[in-house]
């Protein structure tokens, strides 16, 4: 049965509501942004599949519905391994664009090696804090977004950021710095 205009209604709501916090959470979770808008992509085509099944339940069920295709999602993009490939390519790109600038071979040195440093401090952080950091520095979300979309309160998302960047900070020798 063809899909009607109140279903593209509805289904635009849907996404309208949840799209930004569905991204920040893929950004979180994957490091890479064209992978997280491919995933963000698979988890609204499969929300646009069951419709008629999630249309009818309540706004926090439709959430949780949405999340655990999402979470689903992110593990199988994390087994098969393109998480890390992603995350690599990135610092490799982001080393390539920091080296456009000519700096002398010591600097490009020092810029990878402290690249190195940021991602390896990043792994190291527990999975609570990695996500939420992830989702306020590279999804832009407030406190209270990041709290909506994983169901956390708004102080614990700031608790867990706090610590994130005091870990961060202190992994990487930046407390006496200004």
């Amino acid at each position: 049965m063809p899909p009607t205009r109140d279903d593209a209604a509805v289904f635009t709501g849907i996404f309208d509501q949840h799209r930004h916090a569905v991204h920040a959470y893929f950004l979180g979770r994957v490091a890479d942004p064209e992978l997280a808008r491919d995933l963000v992509q698979e988890t609204f085509l499969r929300a646009w599949r069951r419709l008629p099944e999630i249309a009818p339940l309540a706004a926090d069920r439709q959430r949780a519905w949405i999340f655990t295709v999402a979470r689903n999602l992110a593990i199988d993009s994390y087994r098969a391994g393109a998480a890390r490939r992603a995350a690599e390519a990135a610092l490799r790109q982001q080393a390539g664009t920091m080296e456009t600038a000519e700096p002398g071979p010591h600097l490009r040195v020092e810029s990878r090696e402290r690249l190195a440093q940021l991602d390896a401090a990043i792994r190291q952080l527990p999975d609570e804090q990695r996500l939420v950091l992830s989702m306020a520095t590279a999804g832009g979300l407030t406190s209270r977004q990041i709290g909506e979309a994983l169901g956390e309160p708004p102080g614990t998302v700031r608790y867990r950021l706090s610590q994130a960047r005091k870990q961060l900070a202190a992994t990487l020798d930046l407390e006496d710095e200004p």
